[in-house]
């Protein structure tokens, strides 16, 4: 266990994180079809977003004015990428949705797997495909770097059940870049399955009594 943390007054960049959440939560809500927008009546309403959001912050703290301005080079190019995927057949549908999957155990119980998926994307033509994306305000190079160790978005597509397709959005670049956890829907489930089966074997495993 780590020592505990020394009370910061300043914001901090998993603050930052939850604010710019938000942002996007709000703003997709209230125009889930940005290319339906002209561009200068996007950026402005995403403006407004980022305004109203992060004004409590800043009126808490000053200091919190810097990580808004941050998050403010990165508008254009996050509507951008927003475009890009909807010209290739995708609609924001969801935020914050809450998912279970119950895992059955060896000994007859279960233990339900449960989280909170920041985005679902469908497709644009109704059918029952999803695709999940975790925000993180990160360069893409850094979430590359960890990826081969990432077990958060296959436990994601395992709760949801039918994604075809599951990514982290890397928002500290120039350009706004979704890292897939996978290369194909088939590799995804694949990682998918494994993860509900090493959390049922670490549970198994428990309740016979095996040491940690």
């Amino acid at each position: 266990l780590g020592a505990m943390d020394e009370v910061s007054e300043e914001m901090g960049k998993g603050e930052y994180g939850e604010l710019v959440h938000r942002v996007l939560e709000r703003f997709h809500a209230q125009h889930p079809h940005v290319s339906a927008l002209p561009e200068d009546d996007a950026l402005q309403a995403l403006r407004e977003c980022t305004d109203s959001v992060f004004a409590p912050a800043v009126a808490d703290n000053f200091l919190a004015t810097g990580w808004r301005l941050r998050w403010e080079k990165r508008l254009r190019a996050s509507l951008a990428w927003q475009r890009t995927r909807e010209a290739e057949g995708w609609r924001w549908e969801q935020a914050e949705t809450r998912v279970g999957r119950e895992l059955p155990l060896a000994h007859g119980g279960s233990i339900e797997l449960y989280g909170r998926i920041d985005r679902i994307d469908g497709r644009a033509n109704g059918a029952s495909r999803a695709a999940l994306y975790d925000y993180k305000t990160q360069s893409a190079k850094a979430v590359r770097d960890r990826l081969a160790d990432d077990v958060q978005l296959p436990a994601y597509a395992l709760m949801h059940g039918s994604a075809v397709q599951a990514a982290y959005v890397a928002l500290d670049d120039d350009q706004i870049a979704a890292v897939a956890a996978a290369e194909d829907e088939e590799a995804l489930n694949e990682s998918a399955a494994l993860q509900g089966e090493r959390m049922a074997a670490a549970f198994d495993a428990m309740h016979a009594g095996v040491p940690l």
